[in-house]
């Protein structure tokens, strides 16, 4: 669904929630926050620049590193694509009751850890 809404997958979804600040961010940063290989953010993150979502430049305190921050083109989808994570999750929680909610949003909770 989010793919067909929005056009990116989850995981390119996650690197744009995690630039969503207007920050810019290290590669290395962004691949801790989403417990992810930095070779494996680089990668996704390459396609992204190629379609105008994310800019790539030299940190400017460290030279090897790059900070990532996102395009307006690249605002404009996360906030597209998180409204249809949104919409998904409500529609998985109007299934559950009240309990079965609540542990599944716990459980969610200690797994982002």
């Amino acid at each position: 669904m989010l793919l067909s809404e929005a056009g990116i997958g989850l995981g390119q979804a996650r690197i744009l929630s995690g630039l969503s600040t207007s920050t810019p961010r290290s590669q290395r940063d962004l691949a801790a926050e989403l417990n992810q290989t930095e070779s494996n953010i680089s990668r996704q993150l390459k396609v992204m620049k190629k379609h105008g979502l994310v800019n790539i430049s030299k940190n400017k305190q460290d030279g090897r590193q790059r900070a990532v921050s996102l395009t307006a083109k690249g605002a404009k989808l996360y906030q597209k694509a998180d409204k249809v994570l949104k919409n998904q999750q409500r529609s998985v929680m109007r299934l559950l009751s009240r309990s079965e909610a609540d542990t599944l949003e716990l459980a969610a909770q200690k797994l982002a850890r």
